[in-house]
């Protein structure tokens, strides 16, 4: 059995005499490299253990000196790479675990924040916008992974048009019924969100301010104002856009759906679940159904009718 304090070098190891030194330098690091390996197997620190010097003979001339010594620095480099791309590694795997944890935390069945915690619409498109609708909702998981996302893009879309009008964003944050306030230069506002008189007049959910379509307001707030709409459910319906909700027997997304600029109709959808229980206030909004079937059909949809039971064909 060999004694382990004797080191035992191959010939075609031995890097002296050698004229490349390209060679010497390969033959440097594979002796530095098993030299680290022997430190590692007896238990020596890795950071710690200095490497193995080998004595020159006095014969051997500066470039000789030079070319060990910087083989020897090639040798430490490796050693360093190796040690950073293990540590790396159990960066990657520490932060993997958290993102687990994180996931299993989240609760799926809250609705997401309200939209004073997200005052900014960043004006894209979100990837939910053109991806098939694959699988058929289900009501036991009501804020799934898509029904979040559709909520995130209504809520800033609903601060952002509510920034132009001049909401107050306490009212706006609480569902506060209030008086749309009368902004003194309007030259700014989009045509969309232009106040119709009734706004001015009957106190309501600022929410409803920031819909860009002023029929619909209007057939809304009418309706609230003559009884036929109740105006607490339906606010809250609308701040739980793109939840799944039981209609008539069958799970549907709720609410509106923003896919771009806020202040562009085009950008807006009307779920089938909000055509299905409020499809009456859709009168004189031919507009909007067809901004929102453009949308399906880039999905692969059927189109909304309203009216319909199904509110598809």
């Amino acid at each position: 059995m060999t004694d382990p304090g004797i080191r035992i070098t191959t010939t075609n190891e031995n890097w002296r005499g050698k004229n490349d030194p390209a060679e010497r330098r390969r033959i440097q690091n594979r002796l530095n490299q098993r030299a680290f390996r022997e430190r590692q197997r007896s238990g020596e620190a890795r950071k710690s253990a200095s490497p193995q010097k080998q004595t020159q003979s006095d014969e051997e001339g500066k470039d000789d000196d030079d070319d060990e010594k910087k083989g020897s620095d090639d040798g430490d480099d490796d050693d360093d790479d190796d040690d950073e791309e293990e540590e790396e590694d159990s960066s990657s795997e520490d932060n993997d675990e958290d993102d687990d944890d994180d996931a299993e935390q989240s609760n799926p069945g809250s609705p997401p924040p309200g939209p004073a915690a997200r005052p900014h619409f960043n004006g894209q498109v979100s990837r939910a916008a053109c991806t098939p609708a694959t699988s058929v909702p289900s009501s036991d998981n009501p804020w799934d992974e898509l029904a979040q996302l559709i909520n995130r893009n209504f809520m800033q879309a609903v601060s952002a048009n509510a920034q132009r009008l001049g909401l107050n964003t306490t009212a706006l944050r609480a569902g506060t019924a209030t008086s749309t306030p009368r902004l003194r230069n309007t030259a700014n506002l989009p045509p969309t969100l232009k106040p119709v008189e009734v706004q001015h007049q009957l106190p309501h959910d600022p929410l409803i301010d920031t819909i860009p379509h002023s029929r619909l307001r209007f057939n809304i707030l009418r309706a609230i104002a003559t009884g036929n709409l109740d105006a607490a459910r339906f606010s809250a319906s609308l701040r739980r856009s793109g939840a799944v909700i039981n209609v008539q027997g069958e799970a549907r997304r709720s609410g509106l759906i923003v896919w771009n600029f806020p202040e562009q109709l085009a950008s807006w959808e009307l779920s089938e679940g909000f055509v299905m229980v409020f499809g009456f206030l859709l009168e004189g909004c031919e507009d909007f159904i067809a901004a929102t079937n453009v949308w399906r059909t880039r999905r692969g949809e059927r189109s909304l009718v309203v009216g319909s039971r199904t509110a598809g064909r």
